[in-house]
């Protein structure tokens, strides 16, 4: 029983690790992404777009250095972001070491939003496209690559959570009582 249950945790652990070491490739672009279409039924495309605004006016701490592009008439939001990723030292000591960036679009239809989030790179005197980190075989790979991906990609999954629970709840109705 005892080896069954080191078996298992040990699989769950490995799975968790390898997931969390890579990137969704697009076809096209051979860049990493991450996208999505969520239906929310019964919600209009301008109210899908007044909640997204009002998400990003909470999730981004300078919004409007955020948001590129706002267009209600056609459903999009387009803005470019970045967070920090950090290293540790030989001491172990958190290291900043650079910035991610990556560009948000976000489009609405009567019932359901669309995100992509693409150009998704680490912010050098050059592009340099994340899903890079992944190539174990680069001359220039670096150990500190999976840790990276790792922070890279819990970023989005919170960023993913807070903008698809946010859009998918309705405002509260404000009561007429004065």
């Amino acid at each position: 029983m005892n080896k069954l249950f080191i078996t298992l945790a040990l699989l769950t652990i490995s799975v968790k690790g390898f997931s969390q070491q890579t990137f969704t490739i697009d076809e096209e672009t051979k860049q990493a992404v991450y996208r999505e279409v969520v239906e929310v039924p019964g919600a209009t495309k301008a109210e899908l777009y007044d909640r997204t605004l009002a998400w990003m006016n909470i999730f981004y701490p300078n919004p409007n250095g955020v948001i590129q592009t706002k267009n209600p008439e056609t459903g999009e939001i387009v803005g470019k972001a970045q967070f920090k990723i950090t290293g540790k030292d030989k001491k172990g000591t958190e290291t900043y070491d650079g910035l991610v960036g990556y560009t948000i679009t976000i489009l609405f239809k009567d019932g359901k939003f669309k995100y992509d989030i693409t150009r998704i790179h680490w912010k050098l005197a050059s592009y340099y496209d994340v899903s890079r980190w992944m190539d174990t075989k680069d001359q220039y790979y670096k150990q500190s690559y999976v840790s990276y991906i790792e922070q890279t990609n819990a970023y989005f999954e919170k960023l993913k959570a807070e903008l698809v629970a946010a859009v998918k709840s309705p405002k509260p109705k404000k009561s007429s009582d004065w």
